[in-house]
């Protein structure tokens, strides 16, 4: 006779790990927005808002829908090397979608869009997660080159922020001069090195090398294409009107609109970053980052909060919306 226990013991585990999924990163944004709002009145808040432009605020959200249809264009560059050919229509419908499940939990959406598209077009799951890593690493890039421009274009103003912060100055400069970093940073490569030089046969490593080794030869397979072109005129055209997306809002506030083009960018960036934590569509970290940003540039502490509250609440909206549109569609396109 079968033990209930080995029924139910899976189950268990299962449901604590979806909540932990769930739950631990929506606790992490709702802490960091308590601290952040604790001492914020929101009447005050919403008497900023119902000043601001809504027309433009309306306008740049365009530009979040073009950023993701784009994306859809470049994901399909990166399938059809591989021998496949979707329907764009498919991949962008996924592509809106999906932003729309990272809200309920964070990082899913590119699996829900990768097991969309697996079984509206026929191609193996596999290679769709590996074209979706590769889409990943290419947005790190452009982030990166993005936050480097950005701190070029305004390296004389961090310097004289940082000459007037000296204990900020200095708490840098011991994380980099600190030995434990670089002995954790050796640490992690020789335990990699270790792991996966002598434990070769354990089923984890081999899965996890089965999966590297054939996203190496997709890679190859992609890097011979000849839309490399292309390609980088959609990368452009994706971080481009994500950031047009953004640096609109600017000017449906009067405390923002005088800014300028730098000040854009550093808060862009400092956005842009800040998705790389783990939330529900950036909950928290986002506007974290948006309120340092607008504070380097004296923007007076009620009216950047609100402004943080106020561009990722429409955001936030306008992309869930978009998500359930393609879901729909892609509702009706299979009957």
């Amino acid at each position: 006779m079968k033990d209930t226990n080995d029924v139910t013991q899976p189950k268990k585990s299962s449901l604590i790990n979806k909540l932990i999924k769930v739950i631990l990163p929506l606790a992490l944004g709702i802490l960091i927005l308590y601290f952040l709002f604790r001492d914020i009145d929101f009447k005050d808040v919403w008497n900023i808002l119902k000043d601001a432009n809504w027309g433009i605020l309306a306008f740049s959200l365009l530009f979040g829908l073009l950023g993701n249809t784009i994306r859809g264009y470049r994901w399909e560059l990166f399938i059809k090397p591989l021998g496949y050919s979707p329907k764009v229509s498919t991949l962008n419908y996924a592509t809106y979608g999906g932003y729309a499940v990272n809200f309920a939990l964070p990082r899913a959406g590119e699996l829900w869009k990768c097991g969309v598209a697996a079984k509206e077009e026929n191609v193996p799951f596999t290679k769709l997660f590996g074209t979706m890593i590769l889409d990943r690493i290419f947005d790190t890039i452009t982030v990166l080159c993005i936050t480097l421009i950005a701190f070029l274009f305004n390296m004389q103003f961090f310097i004289s922020q940082l000459e007037e912060r000296q204990e900020t100055w200095n708490a840098i400069l011991s994380i980099l001069q600190s030995p434990v970093l670089y002995a954790v940073i050796i640490a992690a490569i020789i335990t990699t090195y270790i792991v996966f030089k002598f434990f070769k046969e354990n089923f984890i490593v081999r899965k996890v090398t089965d999966f590297l080794k054939s996203m190496a030869d997709d890679m190859k397979t992609i890097w011979k294409m000849k839309t490399k072109f292309r390609l980088l005129l959609y990368t452009v055209g994706i971080w481009g009107s994500y950031f047009l997306y953004f640096y609109i809002t600017f000017f449906a506030f009067d405390f923002t609109k005088d800014l300028g083009f730098t000040a854009g960018l550093i808060a862009f960036s400092f956005s842009s970053v800040s998705m790389g934590v783990p939330s529900n569509g950036g909950l928290g970290p986002w506007q974290a980052a948006v309120l340092a940003a607008l504070i380097l540039y004296q923007v007076p502490v009620l009216e950047a909060k609100a402004f943080a509250v106020g561009v990722f609440g429409i955001q936030s909206l306008w992309v869930i919306l978009c998500g359930l549109f393609g879901m729909a569609m892609l509702a009706v396109k299979k009957k």
